[in-house]
């Protein structure tokens, strides 16, 4: 069976039915008034509005392509209740003779499709074909699985991901490669301090090709740690170690301090200050979640990657906020196919990213969520 390769995948809708405070159906739309679709969308709303419950929503949409059949969804609206979330993308598959572009829909929860595109919805993004992959609740035993009523072309490419899986990446900005991927940072992320007796030359967990990372507070395992990245780099020696700590040094410390080359005898990463070194875990809270974002971005990300932050001013005081944004701002410039969906309680986060502001290589959208609390949809 040939498999339809992805060369292209771009983020363009969600739709949600009775998950968290979002009831009925909520729809999100990811696309710019002309159809193009965003580099950059911010969610505004107060806490418990339901901003990420829809982050979660694409993460566990996205999760559903990294096997046949999962235990579980990852949200209880969908697997104990009636719940149910459909994700639409662009994408361009190959399949080796030709390439064609189709919406594709990733769809599960027990109502089934919760969106069917119209022949005009379509030509709006320049699409003349939807296609469906179906996640169904198994029975009699629980789980959900990849449904044989998934469109054929679906299928394949649900395939060649699953084939693609555990690829390591060859490069920092890893853009020869357009398979999708999400890169999910919740609130709570940040740098600990690694176990000392486990330090060892070991590949870092989760470094190679999946649909989905998941990116919480770092360290709590040497395989999992920022320490334990930079230390494989350098003995790969193929240049992504120096890379990493250039664009940390040049990104986030601006001369402040700067990250020192990685110390064999102990694998460790010196952080230098006027005052000596010292070691990454020990930086600010804010440097440690920058740091996080930065170099796990670069090592992670393909052509077509989405990036996803949940309160994008946690442990951030103004200079660091602003900061962040103008990082996502020049990368979501820089690499074509990347995309940031972030949200914020903050007006001040909206006042950087100034989503109505036309600027060159940016497509900025966002929005405002409100709890829904009516009675749930009834079909």
């Amino acid at each position: 069976m040939n498999k339809s390769r992805p060369t292209n995948f771009e983020l363009i809708g969600l739709t949600l039915l009775d998950v968290g405070a979002l009831r009925g159906t909520s729809s999100f739309n990811f696309m710019h008034a002309d159809g193009r679709p965003t580099n950059i969308f911010l969610m505004m709303g107060g806490n418990g509005a339901g901003k990420t419950t829809v982050l979660e929503s694409i993460y566990c949409a996205m999760n559903l392509l990294n096997a046949r059949d999962h235990a579980n969804v990852g949200i209880d609206a969908v697997d104990k209740f009636d719940g149910a979330l459909q994700l639409d993308a662009r994408v361009t598959l190959d399949d080796g003779v030709r390439s064609k572009v189709y919406v594709i829909s990733i769809s599960v929860g027990t109502p089934g499709l919760l969106k069917r595109w119209s022949i005009e919805d379509l030509a709006a993004v320049d699409v003349e074909t939807q296609i469906v992959l179906f996640y169904k609740k198994r029975s009699p035993t629980p789980g959900v699985e990849r449904s044989a009523e998934s469109d054929p072309e679906a299928i394949l490419f649900s395939e060649a991901i699953l084939e693609r899986a555990g690829e390591p990446p060859l490069a920092l900005f890893d853009e020869a490669n357009g398979f999708p991927t999400v890169l999910y940072f919740p609130s709570d992320r940040g740098i600990r301090k690694s176990p000392e007796q486990t330090r060892a030359v070991t590949r870092p967990h989760g470094l190679g090709y999946k649909a989905t990372h998941r990116f919480d507070a770092d360290g709590s395992t040497w395989e999992s740690s920022i320490d334990n990245l930079f230390v494989w780099f350098a003995w790969l020696d193929d240049g992504r170690e120096e890379l990493c700590r250039d664009l940390v040094n040049k990104l986030i410390f601006r001369n402040s301090k700067r990250l020192g080359a990685v110390d064999r005898p102990t694998l460790s990463v010196p952080v230098i200050v006027d005052s000596g070194t010292h070691r990454l875990d020990q930086l600010s809270s804010g440097e440690r979640q920058l740091v996080q974002l930065v170099v796990r971005i670069a090592s992670h990300m393909t052509r077509s990657t989405i990036v996803i932050i949940d309160e994008t001013e946690q442990h951030l005081h103004m200079v660091m906020r602003r900061r962040l944004i103008n990082i996502i701002k020049q990368w979501a410039y820089d690499h074509d196919g990347l995309q940031f969906v972030i949200t914020s309680h903050q007006t001040d986060s909206m006042r950087i990213l100034a989503p109505k502001l036309e600027e060159e290589g940016l497509v900025k959208g966002g929005c405002l969520i409100k709890p829904k609390f009516r009675a749930p949809h009834v079909s």
